[in-house]
This record gives C-alpha cells, structure tokens and sequence, in this order.
C-alpha cells in the first residue's frame, strides 16, 4: 500500500524526492497542483524548498486543511507555510474571515478538478488534514468539509473523497511518538489516514526505524 522510506534526515531526502516529482509532472502540465500539509512537522520542509531554484511560476500550492482562526493567529496553517515557504510561493488560502460554510465553498472553487502531490501529516490518533477519528466533518462540497478537533476548534479540510483523486499522497510523519500510529496504518487500522490513498502512488516518509 505505502512505499516506505525510513530514513535519518526525512526533510532532505523529501525535499529532493518532491523537486524530482514536481519537474516531472510539469513536462506534462502547465501547473502543478500541489496540497500541503499544516502542524509543524513539515516547517523544516517548507523553509528548504524555499531556497530552492524551482519553477515557482508553474506550481499553485494550497493547504489541506485550516483552523477557523484569524490567519495572522499563531494557530493558523497559513501564517505557518506563508512564514517558511516565502512569498514566491503562490498559495491559495481558506478565507477565515468569512462565514465559515462560506469560506469552505470559496475555497472550493478555488481548487483544481484534482490535485498532483498531497502532502500529509498523520497525527497520534490517526487523523489527517482534519478528518478525525469518530468525528463529522460536515460536507459543504464534494472537494472541502467543515469538522471539529478533540480540542473544540472549528476546522475546514479537503474531503476524504477529495484527497482520494491525488495523483500521488506523500504522508511525512516524524517522531517516536508517532510510531504506534504508523505501525496501525502498515496494518491497516480503520483510521482515517489509512483511508487516504494517491491514485498512482502513495509515499511514506518517516524518521522512525524498525517499521
């Protein structure tokens, strides 16, 4: 299901693998499509590929999933890739002063009929962008839903469905404490992470050994 890449320094090696893969989908599209993921796992990531020489013109980046916060609030996913992925960056964002049911169908138009590279994180409950374990998220559009967190927040994510159209999902997961969450997706838990499939492939960069 996944093709595993367990390595010491995941951030350079993905930085590496993601340019490789980005190129190769612009010899055959004007635009790449590119979904990101949030939290602070891929930061390192973001401000690597940052400094990096690519075709910034040709790539439209969006985000996977947004807290219901003010988008200067130290909480919101934007000002976090906005802050480390840097201005040549052209990034769609969920428009969080609006009515939320609003903001989750503008930014439905937004996107593309199907994203090229999804990157995702996968948190110690198994959830990913903000598709939680046992909980709603409230369908506004086929492409973006509207759920809530354990702690209370109010959050807007890609749909499961949405997600599922990717040409290729690269999940980026680090820390020991995230290793029983992985061993639960090789095995194929009924956790919302390991219902999250690239269409061609689907990639699982990690720090943990012993998987």
């Amino acid at each position: 299901m996944y093709k595993l890449y367990s390595l010491e320094d995941p951030d350079l090696k993905l930085k590496t693998f993601l340019k490789r893969l980005i190129n190769l989908f612009l010899k055959h599209q004007k635009v790449c499509h590119i979904a990101l993921a949030g939290g602070r796992t891929p930061i390192e990531l973001y401000r690597m590929l940052s400094k990096e020489n690519l075709l910034w013109g040709k790539i439209k980046f969006y985000l996977t999933d947004e807290r219901y916060v003010s988008l200067v609030s130290e909480l919101s996913n934007y000002k976090a890739v906005r802050e480390t992925l840097g201005d040549k960056a052209k990034l769609v964002f969920y428009k969080t002063d609006m009515d939320i049911e609003e903001c989750a169908l503008d930014y439905s138009l937004q996107l593309p009929e199907r994203l090229h590279i999804t990157l995702l994180g996968v948190g110690k409950d198994g959830h990913t962008a903000s598709l939680f374990p046992k909980g709603e998220c409230k369908k506004v559009s086929q492409k973006v839903c509207v759920s809530r967190s354990p702690d209370g927040l109010l959050r807007l994510s890609l749909t499961q469905e949405y997600l599922n159209g990717s040409c290729v999902i690269i999940f980026f997961v680090k820390g020991e404490e995230k290793k029983k969450i992985l061993e639960a997706m090789l095995r194929r838990e009924d956790i919302p992470a390991v219902k999250v499939r690239g269409v061609l492939r689907t990639y699982l960069f990690t720090d943990i050994s012993g998987l």
